[in-house]
């Protein structure tokens, strides 16, 4: 016969300030954290790319490989440095983004004629079918992006996020 267990469950143990009920969810103090737009820059990030991918469905990619399937495409022979400049992204992210189109046989990189370090890309025809079939679906991702900021603000909250990340960057180089 087994053990029977007569214990009862541990009861959580009180804080040791405030008070002992777990607080309401629709009540939680975020303290700061109300005004703190970095936190609101990541959600909105989070959300946005989850409606980007639900709307790529089977087409979708990781993140970023969109953007440098489409600078390849719309710009034949860029070089890795100017993918990493156009699409703010580092030469490791870059460099492991080409890696996966290449060996899916969506980009071939090519030495360049004049110096042999550099490598430019250029997209395969299926590189080119798949970033167009990708572009339908991100335009209805864009088209709900509108949507949810407003016509009338749309222009005026991208200038504000691009100032944002010009003001922070030059900031972060003068440290």
């Amino acid at each position: 016969m087994g053990h029977q267990d007569n214990t009862t469950a541990p009861q959580d143990a009180p804080l040791e300030y405030g008070t002992e009920v777990a607080p309401d969810s629709d009540s939680i103090d975020q303290g700061m954290l109300q005004d703190f737009m970095g936190m609101y820059l990541r959600r909105a990030y989070e959300v946005a790319y989850e409606d980007f991918r639900r709307r790529l469905g089977k087409d979708a990619m990781q993140p970023g490989y969109f953007t440098i399937l489409t600078l390849i495409v719309r710009n034949p022979r860029i070089s890795q440095t100017q993918i990493g400049a156009a699409s703010a992204r580092d030469k490791s992210s870059v460099t492991k983004a080409l890696r996966a189109m290449e060996d899916a046989g969506l980009i071939q990189r090519l030495r360049s004629a004049s110096d042999r370090r550099i490598h430019l890309s250029v997209a395969t025809e299926e590189g080119i079918a798949m970033q167009a079939q990708m572009e339908l679906k991100a335009a209805a991702h864009v088209q709900a992006l509108h949507d949810a900021v407003g016509a009338e603000r749309y222009e005026g909250f991208l200038d504000t996020m691009k100032d944002m990340i010009r003001t922070l960057e030059q900031s972060a180089c003068e440290k």
